[in-house]
């Protein structure tokens, strides 16, 4: 827009001189300064349409230049909003994905070792029942040996009282048979005379074996007692603590040969159901061994053992060959 200005200032001019005048008397110059001040206006007019119309045309491609400036933020924030979402959901969905992976890996490990650890609870199961049934066996084969021990002892404590107290045995038995006599009999008068004393004698002689009896029984119990508690004695010093370590025997038979050429042969023998024992280990830990005596009482207990076995293979059949066998077998177990 075009406008006009008005600028005034006073402007100060200083002047001086010297001025020569004609000789009138004397002739000569004379000299003179000053200041003169003047105010000076200036009218200045400003013609702006040509840069307004330049302004204003600038200022059009200016807003245009500014809508394309807007829209190409917002074309740009949508395509990073989208570009984000996509970029989450494909992390999200990997990070998912992954996590799905590890889980099911997890799971897979968890249910083979489970499987695992169900079958190996199973063999052990397995183990248990037949440990239980094994020591079923074993106490019914045992409490048998006891009772059958029982028995016997029973019966050869009945037998000796019956030889220590025969001549009161003896006489019950007579006193029976006189009673039965009597009552069978017409001789009802001589029973009711003599029964108060034959009740008498009954009731000493009973009174006196049930003593005798009850002073045996206490001393078979006593026994009885004592072999109980050696018995829990022996099972409580044999029986390993829960949680224990221990070792278990196997019957081996461990033999050393050597021939005319001084060469030494070793061999191990055990039985067809023991399949876990390293025979290789085994020869080695008993030719090393320094062996020592054996006992009377246990080589008696093996001699007796061992001619029962021997009996029982080979009996006393007439076989010259089973006869001949016997034979060298007995005379080697002397050696």
């Amino acid at each position: 827009m075009s406008y006009s200005r008005s600028f005034s200032k006073r402007v100060a001019v200083h002047y001086s001189g010297s001025v020569s005048y004609p000789a009138s008397q004397h002739g000569g110059s004379v000299s003179y300064s000053g200041t003169a001040y003047e105010d000076v206006i200036v009218n200045i007019n400003v013609d702006t349409d040509s840069f307004d119309s330049s302004v204003h045309r600038c200022s059009n491609t200016v807003g245009v230049l500014t809508g394309a400036v807007v829209a190409t933020e917002g074309a740009q924030v949508l395509s990073i909003k989208n570009n984000a979402k996509k970029i989450g959901q494909t992390i999200i969905a990997g990070f998912f994905k992954t996590v799905r992976s590890e889980i099911s890996q997890q799971i897979m490990e968890l249910k083979n070792k489970i499987d695992a650890t169900l079958m190996h609870l199973d063999g052990l199961a397995k183990r248990c029942v037949d440990k239980q049934h094994q020591m079923e066996t074993d106490y019914a084969r045992l409490s048998g040996r006891y009772v059958k021990i029982f028995e016997e002892l029973n019966a050869e404590l009945k037998n000796r009282i019956h030889e220590v107290d025969r001549p009161v045995f003896v006489l019950k038995k007579t006193c029976d048979e006189n009673a039965s006599r009597y009552s069978a009999s017409d001789l009802v008068g001589t029973v009711a005379v003599s029964g108060g004393e034959n009740g008498r004698l009954e009731t000493m002689i009973s009174a006196s074996v049930a003593k005798r009896n009850a002073l045996d029984t206490i001393a078979a119990i006593n026994t009885f007692l004592a072999k109980q508690k050696r018995t829990e004695g022996i099972l409580q010093h044999c029986i390993l603590p829960e949680g224990r370590s221990g070792g278990y025997y196997l019957p081996v038979c461990y033999i050393e040969t050597s021939n005319e050429a001084d060469r030494i042969d070793r061999e191990v023998y055990c039985p067809d159901a023991v399949q876990a024992i390293d025979k290789g280990a085994m020869k080695e830990l008993l030719s090393g061994k320094e062996w020592d005596g054996m006992d009377r009482r246990d080589a008696e207990q093996v001699r007796l053992y061992f001619n029962s076995e021997l009996g029982s293979h080979y009996g006393t059949g007439s076989d010259e060959h089973d006869s001949r066998v016997k034979d060298c077998m007995s005379r080697l177990f002397k050696l």
